[in-house]
This record gives C-alpha cells, sequence and structure tokens, in this order.
C-alpha cells in the first residue's frame, strides 16, 4: 500500500497500490494494520522525501525471489544524472522502492532514500526504471508480482566536467496522456515472429518530444529477447502518444525525452480479458463533487457509505460504462448517486511497466462519510 506519512510519523490516506491475489481480502488486511505504523521522526526526510511511503505484507513466501536480467550502464546513468550536481561534480546514491510485475518490469516505484538530500539523486533513479529488467518472483512455478529494493550508486563526477549529459530533461512515461496507445492496438501491433511462437517481451524507447506534444526520433534502448522485433514494434506505437505541450507546472515538453516501455504479453494474442496495466488516479472527485453526489440520499443515509465502480478507461484518461460493482448500504440509491462522480475521475493512460490503460477496466472505490441529521428542536 501506498501512505502519505504526518509529521508524527503516522500513516494516513493509504490506498491499495496492488494485491495478489486479487479479491481475496489481503489488500483489506495490510489496511487494517495502519494505526499500528509510525515511522521515526527523525527518518521522515530519509525515506519519505517525497511524502509517501511504500508498504508491503506478505503472507507467503516465494518459490525463487526476483532477480536480475537487465541493470543500468554507466552511461544510462549519465542520462538522468541530476544536471546541477553533474556541473559541480557531485556524486550521490539513492534507493528505491519499486513493484515487481509477472512480465520482469518495475513500476510503482518511490524513493525511499538518497544522498546528498536535495540533489535529486531519487528522481533521477525512478527515471532509470524503465529501463530495468527482471525475471519476476514465482511461486507453484507462477510468476508472481514482488516488490524489491533498488540501490543505485553516482559516481565518478567532477566538477566543470561538460560531456552534454546535463541539457536533458527526462519526463515520467506515466501520464495522462490525450492520447496513448488501446490495447487493441497494442495487440495488433504484436510481432508477427513472437506471434507465431507464442512469445513474449519487453523494449524501452528513448525519445524526444516536439513543441507540438509527440514523440520522435526514437531510439531502441533495449529489448528482450532480441532479434523477435519487440523494438521496431514498439517505436510504431510510439507515434501514438500525444502530450500535452505543456505540464500541469506549467514546464516546456519541446526538447525533453522520455523513455517508454513497452510490454507484450502472449494473453493479448487470445480472446481473454484484456491484459492492461494498473493507472495512477490522475484526477479525483473534490469534496464539494462529493457531497454533491450524495445530496440525496444523505437525508435517509447516515454513517459511512462504500461505493465501488466497474469503469472502462477512455481515450484521454477519462472513464466510461461505469456500473455500479457493489454498494453499502444497499438499497438506498448510493449506488446510483456515485455514478454521477466517474466523470470527475481521471488516470494516467500508459503505465511505468508499459502496459497500455485505454480500453482496460477499472475498479473505482469511493467512501463517503453521510453525517447524521441534526436532531429535532425540543418541544417546549
Amino acid at each position: 500500500m501506498r501512505c502519505h506519512v504526518e509529521p508524527s510519523g503516522r500513516l494516513s490516506a493509504c490506498r491499495i497500490a496492488t494485491e495478489s491475489p486479487v479479491g481475496m481480502g489481503f489488500g483489506a488486511a495490510l489496511l487494517s494494520l495502519v494505526p499500528q505504523f509510525q515511522l521515526r521522526p527523525e527518518l521522515i526526510a530519509a525515506q519519505a522525501q517525497e511524502g509517501d511511503i511504500v508498504v508491503y505484507g506478505d503472507w507467503y513466501e516465494f518459490d525463487k525471489a526476483p532477480d536480475w536480467l537487465r541493470k543500468p550502464t554507466a552511461q544510462d546513468l549519465l542520462v538522468v544524472w541530476p544536471k546541477d550536481a553533474w556541473r559541480r561534480g557531485i556524486n550521490g546514491k539513492a534507493t528505491i522502492s519499486c513493484v515487481v510485475s509477472t512480465a520482469g518490469a518495475l513500476f510503482d516505484c518511490m524513493v525511499t532514500s538518497e544522498s546528498p538530500v536535495g540533489e535529486h539523486f531519487g528522481a533521477a533513479a525512478v527515471a532509470l526504471a524503465p529501463q530495468f529488467l527482471m525475471r519476476p518472483a514465482t511461486r507453484k512455478g507462477q510468476p508472481v508480482i514482488s516488490d524489491v529494493n533498488v540501490p543505485i550508486i553516482f559516481s565518478g563526477a567532477e566538477p566543470h566536467q561538460d560531456s552534454g549529459a546535463d541539457s536533458r530533461k527526462i519526463v515520467a512515461a506515466a501520464m495522462a496522456w490525450p492520447q496513448a496507445p488501446t490495447y487493441s492496438e497494442v495487440a495488433a501491433a504484436y510481432p508477427a515472429k513472437a506471434k507465431a511462437a507464442q512469445l513474449g517481451g519487453r523494449a524501452t524507447l528513448d525519445c524526444e518530444f516536439t513543441t507540438a506534444g509527440k514523440v520522435r526520433r526514437c531510439d531502441v534502448l533495449g529489448e528482450e529477447p532480441r532479434g523477435q522485433g519487440f523494438g521496431d514494434a514498439a517505436k510504431a506505437l510510439a507515434k501514438r502518444f500525444q502530450a500535452f505541450p505543456k505540464t500541469s507546472d506549467g514546464t516546456t515538453l519541446a526538447g525533453a525525452t522520455i523513455q517508454l516501455p513497452f510490454v507484450f504479453d502472449p494473453a493479448m494474442l487470445t480472446d481473454a480479458k484484456p491484459l492492461v496495466g494498473k493507472p495512477q488516479w490522475a484526477g479525483l472527485p473534490s469534496t464539494e463533487d462529493t457531497k454533491a453526489a450524495f445530496a440525496a440520499v444523505s437525508k435517509q443515509v447516515t454513517g459511512t457509505v462504500r461505493v465501488t465502480l466497474t469503469c472502462t478507461v477512455q481515450a484521454g484518461g477519462g472513464v466510461g460504462d461505469c456500473s455500479v460493482a457493489r454498494e453499502d448500504p444497499v438499497g438506498q440509491g448510493v449506488g446510483q448517486a456515485a455514478l454521477a462522480l466517474a466523470a470527475h475521475v481521471r488516470v494516467t493512460t500508459w503505465t511505468m511497466e508499459g502496459l497500455p490503460v485505454v480500453g482496460g477496466t477499472i475498479n473505482i472505490p469511493i467512501r463517503y462519510e453521510a453525517a447524521a441529521p441534526p436532531p429535532a428542536p425540543a418541544k417546549p
């Protein structure tokens, strides 16, 4: 789960990032333990530098733990080395905590420590995540989701070096792209040779943004296995990405680079449930939106209202075709009221592990505290 760390070290606003197997209650079990956690205040700056922390709950042992297939090279480190630190010849190190997918890709990474603090080596380490490739953990012979801590050392910098490595700005791949490849487009781009052999693979591209927010000049940073066409398939799909020319903080993307990961899984070749990534929230209903949606039912409902909506991710990160998967209390109209909140939900449309989101379904949990009506005035 991912939680916010309060100044006291207590955890709040916890949410489940990954759960395996899904629907068996392990996520709820971990959330129930939140009051038992407290990070020592003196460790907050080092272990929760972004205000958040990832907490893992494991209820079984792996047959085999995740293992490395590809680590970053010295040249990879130069690409993401923090600009100011490079100019001043500052070396550093960082540790990131990531989830390893069943395809061996790293996602949902966050900084757990960095040194020197404030030199942005943690963010640089996270930017490297698309280039990592691991052999996934297994249980009973089947690949399963796991977690890993990745220490990265940036060494060898000297003052006043000028190799051009500090001129690049790296943008994270997980964003609410207005346009990104859909599940069906990724399946259609599956390399023919690999498709015939029912072979899975992945590739990572290094691309540059245009002034219009498109990506161009994409080079294959790595592909696994080689010679199966995964790199070329990724380059064909890269043409379908379109970003807003400026980020939410006003930064212009033109000239910035992005490392785009792509995963091709044989499950995409069947008519089974679409294999899509787990998106991150890019926009959620405000408190005012939630109050307005439940205004009518709150007159007859008090206490905690819980609703889960099942929706399909649309182009641009919005959701549609929503239905009520669960509601509590039942029969009071809370599910129907919650459907109005779907219009305020947006998610990232490409994930850090390299999977599409558009065309897949997601569950949206909604919780609302319905206050009891004020007591009637006492009769004289």
